[in-house]
């Protein structure tokens, strides 16, 4: 594996070795629930507002739950919506196909 790939994996790894990122990560895959309050997105449906992210999460604040937003999205994790005023976040799954191949290159 190229030194590259290694950096790159660790990073990833570093970014998903956070508890509250994964619980982020969890709530996107399972995608909008009913009882979320903010308007469904339009150009996708699943797609999860921050209030209702912050809903889910419990005691969090909203800087620091903007902080692993971009965490996960600089890394390429998540994506972002924007709808007006408004943004929504969904899971990149092609991300996580990448990372699995990378790892594979370990073994």
């Amino acid at each position: 594996m190229r030194q590259n790939d290694e950096n790159a994996v660790a990073k990833a790894a570093k970014v998903l070795s956070d508890p509250i990122r994964l619980k982020i990560l969890m709530l996107l895959k399972e995608g909008r629930q009913q009882g979320y309050q903010a308007p469904v997105c339009s150009a996708f449906a699943n797609a999860i507002c921050p209030e209702d992210l912050k809903l889910r999460l419990g005691d969090i604040s909203s800087s620091k739950l903007s902080y692993h937003l971009k965490e996960l999205k600089d890394e390429g994790f998540i994506q972002e919506c924007r709808e007006g005023k408004r943004i929504y976040y969904l899971l990149k799954v092609d991300r996580f196909k990448v990372l699995i191949e990378s790892l594979q290159g370990f073994y």
